[in-house]
């Protein structure tokens, strides 16, 4: 179970553990899907779920399915961690069965996100919402989430944009942990086109079915 006194690497190996029954419990509600996927008209079909593990960790799952058949699917499994200071989210997310590096979404950022994006939300319904309507970019060169670094209130940020705005924070081996967020409107000069530019980067969903559909194609 993860408790306030660990550190972002020991909730990862905490939630480790839990990979094998999560997995379990994921693949069977994307079963219990199949049908209604078949009647979809329009993808992507999106879907979240609510899982309390055996452990007593909470998670929720936010997944887009691109075919009737449920052969592209990406899904983003978020952990939630509360404490005095508000609700973090420890992220993964899996696209084509490969781990796509682990971010860390601190109670700052969520405040900062709510507050600059006029996001009349808090706790867990405030997770939700930043997830139904932000999913990360990637260079299309290097495919790494990750982007470049900037400065930011006097301190060096690598930086990651989303739909909504971009993410500000550092990185620590593979956590990359998020620290603040800004709107795309705050950032000014240079790095309003650096940002303006990687927002373009940023996949789109006929574009990562059509990803996906090469993928498995192949």
């Amino acid at each position: 179970m993860i408790v306030d006194s660990m550190t972002h690497f020991e909730v990862y190996e905490e939630l480790a553990r839990d990979r094998e029954s999560v997995t379990r419990w994921w693949h069977h509600q994307l079963e219990a899907q199949r049908r209604r996927a078949l009647k979809c008209e329009r993808f992507p079909l999106r879907l979240w779920f609510e899982y309390t593990s055996t452990r007593k960790n909470k998670y929720l799952f936010f997944t887009r399915i691109f075919d009737k058949k449920m052969r592209s699917i990406l899904t983003g499994i978020v952990a939630l961690r509360h404490t005095k200071d508000g609700i973090s989210a420890y992220t993964t997310w899996l696209s084509h069965q490969e781990l796509i590096a682990p971010m860390v979404l601190t109670p700052h950022m969520f405040k900062q996100y709510a507050a600059r994006g006029k996001v009349e939300k808090n706790g867990k319904e405030l997770v939700i919402h930043y997830f139904e309507n932000n999913h990360h970019g990637k260079d299309s060169h290097n495919q790494k989430v990750v982007g470049r670094s900037v400065r930011w209130n006097g301190d060096e940020h690598l930086s990651c944009c989303v739909p909504d705005g971009v993410l500000l924070g550092q990185q620590y081996g593979r956590l990359f942990v998020v620290r603040t967020f800004i709107t795309y409107d705050m950032c000014t000069g240079l790095q309003q086109r650096e940002f303006s530019a990687c927002k373009q980067e940023i996949l789109t969903d006929r574009e990562m079915y059509e990803q996906a559909r090469r993928y498995y194609k192949g």
